[in-house]
């Protein structure tokens, strides 16, 4: 279904960029031939032997034997050459003026991440994508504007209800992203602020953005015990907001609710038959990632990092805190032990990243049981919080959403600076992952099919119409590949390694990673949304 949808509505755009690439050719050689690869286009088709060439940033030509020169040419032979990978759903602030190159993607075969998923962005846009624009960065870049950043900047981190008239202030925040280059608006219903926010407004905010043609992007307000409802919400708000709609790093947290994917799977489904447009996106890893604040109950988070300590030195609520941290550990992200909860980073004390929460407990001289684990929780709370990995999903439920065609890939990762902290492998392994482990190696879904939700299929959900197919006049954003080779070698203890079995990655035309190493070329660009006013 997916794959028709896409076909569809790309079709008189590629038949255009076709046509008017083919009338534009001169007999003068290339500026870059790829030459003799296994060319998949990403829309799902099978691989053909072809060359594959660029003039600028753009391909110009595909086929066997290409006649004429390339000032670069590239030996694919025995390779897959593919569109360059799009990932909808990054943290790359975190670590991007940091590492501008971006390597972990890089290396990868990612030519264009997003940013400002799960409710969170810069408010406004426009400084910071002016800030990234100048920096100069080797992957293109593009955003959603956060409802959680909306709402914090119009009501603060509080749990009530928004006026008609802070609805009317945050509409307009999010018009304002929009037309900034905003590719629709994301949420984040499991975190302070976007948990206190009722569906109704979710819908208000949303179908701005959807007025203006950009989607919802959510994480979901529970992937555990209420996964099922959050999935209904999302889908009410794409069906009530007349907008497309999409379940973000979709996966089931708890082992008392493994097995839930059937039914999740179902609701989409059900509700596509009926009209509305909902899609998925995940990571293949059986670990999510988010701070250890996500043990304590909302109502505990309400506010800063001042009030939440304050609750946490109040006696009762310190008691009704902690009974909520022992349920999480024990039917939540927990997993049931405190061994399955991580540290990925910790600014206080950078030492404790890679340690569990069973190991910090035992240091604190106290056996790692669920209460001495809530009560670590704490501590590392009042002390200013860290980053965790929680190892709670089920290796069935994962891939019978990735086998979902409604499924494309998303890493939900960062820019890690190399060696630094212990952060979720996923930020290195994602999409040579599924490349590796899920296509060649437990045969869960065909090359094709996986490569289609890395690149088409993300490209068409945000309407990159010029990117995401290798097709002439498309973009040349394109990775090359070893099929039988490709593979993550990040692990959860030794998570600052990159992939390997890639050969080249091209941007725009620009060939940014070769022969192991990145280049000096960084010709990423800014991307903007449907509604975007570069006069503004």
């Amino acid at each position: 279904m997916a794959r028709q949808v896409f076909r569809g509505l790309m079709l008189t755009a590629m038949t255009t960029a076709l046509a008017a690439a083919v009338a534009a050719q001169a007999p003068a050689g290339y500026d870059l031939v790829i030459r003799g690869g296994h060319v998949l286009d990403g829309a799902g088709n099978p691989w053909v032997l072809a060359d594959v060439a660029v003039r600028q940033d753009a391909i110009v030509a595909i086929g066997p034997g290409l006649a004429g020169k390339g000032r670069r040419e590239i030996d694919a032979r025995g390779l897959v050459v593919s569109p360059g990978f799009i990932d909808t759903h990054t943290h790359a602030r975190r670590g991007i003026f940091d590492v501008p190159t971006a390597d972990n993607y890089v290396r990868q075969g990612v030519t264009t991440i997003f940013e400002g998923p799960d409710g969170g962005s810069p408010v406004p846009l426009k400084p910071f994508l002016e800030k990234i624009a100048a920096l100069g960065v080797t992957p293109n870049w593009g955003m959603f504007v956060g409802q959680g950043s909306v709402r914090e900047a119009v009501i603060g981190r509080v749990d009530r209800k928004a006026t008609p008239d802070e609805i009317a202030r945050m509409q307009a925040l999010v018009r304002e992203g929009m037309l900034d280059g905003a590719f629709g608006l994301s949420t984040g219903l499991f975190y302070v602020p976007g948990i206190f926010t009722p569906t109704d407004e979710v819908i208000a905010l949303a179908a701005v953005a959807g007025s203006m043609g950009g989607i919802h992007v959510s994480h979901m307000r529970n992937e555990a015990s209420g996964v099922l409802d959050s999935v209904k919400e999302t889908i009410a708000v794409g069906e009530q907001g007349h907008m497309p709609t999409q379940i973000t790093h979709h996966k089931i947290i708890g082992t008392p609710n493994w097995g839930r994917s059937a039914g999740t799977l179902a609701l989409v489904a059900e509700a596509r038959d009926r009209g509305v447009d909902v899609t998925i996106d995940q990571y293949p890893y059986t670990a999510s990632s988010t701070g250890i604040n996500a043990l304590l109950p909302p109502w505990a988070l309400e506010g800063g990092q001042t009030d939440v300590v304050a609750r946490l030195r109040d006696a009762a609520q310190r008691a009704r805190v902690k009974k909520a941290i022992v349920e999480s550990l024990m039917f939540d992200r927990g997993g049931g032990d405190p061994k399955n909860v991580q540290i990925a980073a910790c600014g206080w004390d950078p030492s404790l990243a890679g340690k569990n929460l069973a190991d910090i407990t035992r240091a604190r001289g106290t056996e790692p049981t669920l209460d001495h684990a809530a009560e670590t929780v704490m501590w590392m709370v009042e002390q200013g919080g860290a980053s965790g990995i929680f190892h709670a999903i089920d290796e069935a439920d994962l891939e019978r959403i990735l086998r979902d065609p409604l499924t494309m890939i998303a890493s939900d990762g960062e820019v890690p600076v190399f060696g630094k902290a212990s952060p979720h492998p996923r930020s290195y392994g994602t999409f040579v992952r599924v490349l590796g482990r899920y296509v060649r190696e437990r045969h869960v879904i065909p090359l094709a099919e996986a490569v289609r939700k890395m690149t088409s299929f993300p490209a068409q959900r945000v309407g990159l119409l010029d990117r995401g197919v290798l097709r002439p006049g498309m973009k040349a954003d394109i990775a090359i590949w070893d099929a039988a080779t490709i593979a993550d070698q990040a692990t959860f203890e030794q998570p600052h390694q990159y992939a390997v079995g890639v050969h080249s990655v091209i941007v725009n035309g620009q060939v940014v990673y070769e022969h192991g190493a990145m280049t000096a070329a960084r010709p990423g660009r800014v991307l903007y949304g449907p509604a975007y006013r570069p006069s503004r």
